[in-house]
């Protein structure tokens, strides 16, 4: 007598009448590959992963009506160096300039995105310390930290200014990914010299404590009137006569916010960021460290579940083992392929929501591949192991 025959007779007991055991199995199985397995050996994988967040970021992130109330750039250009005879280092004289200006429209704190380890005119580094020193408001300095492969004499000359002028520095904080994309802030290195960041300084000098650490930058998208995301002057308008109307202007939209000083150069500091990746654009890393500090003013942020979390460990075991049950409980009808596609569409509209509503990136591609592993699984182990023959049981053991 066939084995399927003789199972029927025995009172239609499939090898496996419990298939949750099955789906509990293939659920935790799915879980330990793709939280184990795909991030060390299919890192491509992950950054289909980081592309689709990227565009959930730059189509839902927050919009303020108008440009941000407390963060402002002061961008120093090809046409402000016009008349310099070279662009790096910076004429420490201009820096010295710009800085009295920002401080005399009544800025409530400077920060210089500007690295100091290069070899200057002696001169004009005395000058732009003692800017720095008079300046009212509260400076602080960006540091380049033990990643960026600084040589021994650029490290102690870069600590050296720092102590003639006597302000706080933060490490720069901009991670840049392998496929080239900002997305998150760096964390301090092991045995950091700068153990808090460029942009959590100027917050708290500002008057806004950090948060909790949140990994990811918290984007800000274009006002709803059109307008720049921040004011931004160039370093020129500042330089006028102080009662001519152009720098009047640009003086009385610096007073009481927070001041970023960087290079907004065409081929330096360049970076491409979720709000940029569609349109190939760059954005500056002093605009960069901006939306870093906006977001600490603004108490804003976005979370993320972790690949190594426990709470992504049991939700993609679940996503598996409801798959499994679906598989199994469909393994003979067409309506699985059905469940597969609404199943499909009810992951990503829960995404989508959890981001626009909650500001919290779920891993879409990892859910995805759960649910669809956990299925594909069930169907076929239920088309070997499970009945022929309609059961009256549980849904899941049919």
């Amino acid at each position: 007598m066939p084995v399927e025959s003789r199972i029927d007779a025995r009172g239609g007991k499939a090898f496996f009448p419990r298939s949750a055991i099955l789906a509990g199995i293939a659920a935790l199985l799915v879980s330990f590959l793709l939280t184990d397995v795909v991030p060390r050996y299919a890192p491509g994988l992950m950054r289909f992963e980081h592309a689709l967040a990227d565009v959930r970021t730059s189509l839902l992130s927050d919009r303020l009506p108008s440009q941000h109330p407390h963060v402002a750039v002061v961008a120093i250009t090809d046409q402000t160096l016009s008349e310099y005879k070279t662009r790096l280092p910076i004429d420490r004289a201009l820096l010295a300039k710009l800085i009295e200006s920002i401080d005399a429209a009544g800025a409530r704190v400077i920060g210089i995105d500007i690295l100091f380890f290069r070899t200057a005119p002696a001169d004009n580094e005395e000058q732009l310390i003692e800017a720095i020193k008079r300046a009212k408001a509260k400076v602080v300095l960006a540091a380049a930290d033990e990643r960026l492969g600084l040589s021994q004499p650029q490290i102690d000359r870069q600590l050296r200014f720092f102590a003639q002028a006597g302000r706080p520095a933060g490490y720069v904080n901009l991670a840049i990914e392998r496929d080239w994309v900002v997305r998150f802030k760096a964390q301090p290195a092991p045995e950091n010299t700068y153990p808090r960041s460029f942009a959590q300084l100027l917050a708290e000098a500002a008057g806004f404590p950090a948060s909790a650490p949140l990994r990811r930058i918290a984007w800000l998208g274009e006002p709803r009137d059109g307008s720049d995301t921040f004011l931004t002057i160039p370093a020129e308008a500042l330089l006028g006569p102080a009662d001519a109307p152009l720098t009047k202007a640009a003086r009385s939209g610096l007073e009481g916010k927070v001041v970023i000083l960087g290079g907004l150069f065409p081929d330096m500091d360049q970076h491409v960021t979720p709000m940029t990746s569609r349109t190939h654009d760059r954005m500056p890393g002093a605009v960069v460290h901006a939306h870093i500090v906006a977001e600490t003013i603004d108490a804003r942020g976005i979370r993320q579940l972790e690949v190594d979390s426990l709470a992504l460990r049991l939700g993609l075991a679940l996503l598996a083992g409801m798959g499994f049950l679906i598989g199994w409980r469909y393994r003979l009808k067409r309506q699985g392929i059905l469940l597969g596609s609404l199943a499909t569409i009810v992951i990503l509209g829960l995404d989508t929501i959890a981001f626009w509503q909650f500001r919290i990136v779920l891993p879409i591609v990892l859910a995805l591949l759960a649910w669809f592993m956990g299925e594909f699984a069930g169907h076929y182990l239920g088309r070997w192991l499970g009945r022929r023959a309609p059961d009256p049981g549980m849904w899941f053991t049919r």
